[in-house]
């Protein structure tokens, strides 16, 4: 199971954002669209990204300054920019470095894209996926906060779907009651909030996966059981109990 990563893209030209969305996704990553400097740096508030492509009619100062402003690292940058580029290194700005970023020229041709996507991403996500947190066909990734799928697709989860999930998945097979999930994943005191505020964030999970044409039912529920994830949709058997295999974060 690959590990999906998160990729800005940040250019003022809706082509580019489309294009370079629609590569992402078809790599199984997340892609994040910014149409200028300012609406990337308030999703870098609230996003880690793996990767950033941007374009480079920018001001070079202020894509510096941008990728100064990223969490932990700077991760690996595409400069989107005119062919000349290659051939005029001092057109690109400073912070450019050969070995850790890539150059694609416009106009963008996918496939090249894709090589560079794939060529900068191959490190950074690969280091998270001894700890990706499996249960069944589905993975959890406690760095983007994302539901991953053994067939491809990821479903990014609000803070408190990822501890609903996590709580979950830490026990695979096991139906937990909403009232152990209000108090041991949300912190709710005891005997407080409602089995109501559980089944509305399942909803909502559910809701997500269904958009993303991902099964729904990896979210198990049996009346006066509670809810669980990697069980059996037919009877409710955790599936690898029955093959005899064990499950490993």
């Amino acid at each position: 199971m690959s590990v999906s990563a998160q990729v800005l893209v940040v250019s003022p030209d809706a082509a580019v954002l489309q294009a370079v969305q629609d590569c992402a996704q078809a790599l199984g990553h997340s892609a994040f669209l910014a149409a200028g400097l300012a609406q990337a740096r308030r999703l870098l508030t609230r996003v880690n990204v793996d990767l950033i492509c941007v374009d480079s009619v920018l001001p070079q100062g202020d894509v510096e300054t941008l990728l100064r402003e990223c969490h932990g690292e700077r991760p690996g940058a595409v400069f989107i920019a005119p062919p000349s580029a290659k051939l005029i290194p001092a057109a690109l700005p400073a912070c450019y470095s050969p070995r850790r970023d890539g150059l694609v020229a416009k106009p963008l041709r996918i496939p090249e894209l894709e090589r560079e996507v794939t060529r900068l991403l191959s490190s950074a996500p690969g280091r998270r996926d001894a700890d990706l947190l499996r249960a069944g066909p589905v993975a959890l990734d406690p760095a983007s906060h994302q539901l991953l799928f053994e067939r491809g697709g990821a479903v990014a989860l609000t803070p408190t779907e990822f501890r609903l999930m996590r709580y979950l998945m830490e026990r695979p097979g096991r139906f937990v009651s909403p009232q152990e999930l209000l108090e041991q994943a949300w912190g709710y005191p005891k005997d407080t909030g409602g089995a109501e505020v559980v089944r509305a964030h399942v909803s909502n999970v559910r809701r997500k996966l269904r958009a993303a044409k991902l099964d729904p039912q990896v979210l198990r529920n049996i009346p006066y059981q509670g809810y669980a994830i990697g069980v059996d949709a037919a009877n409710g058997t955790p599936p690898h109990r029955k093959r005899g295999a064990g499950y490993s974060r």
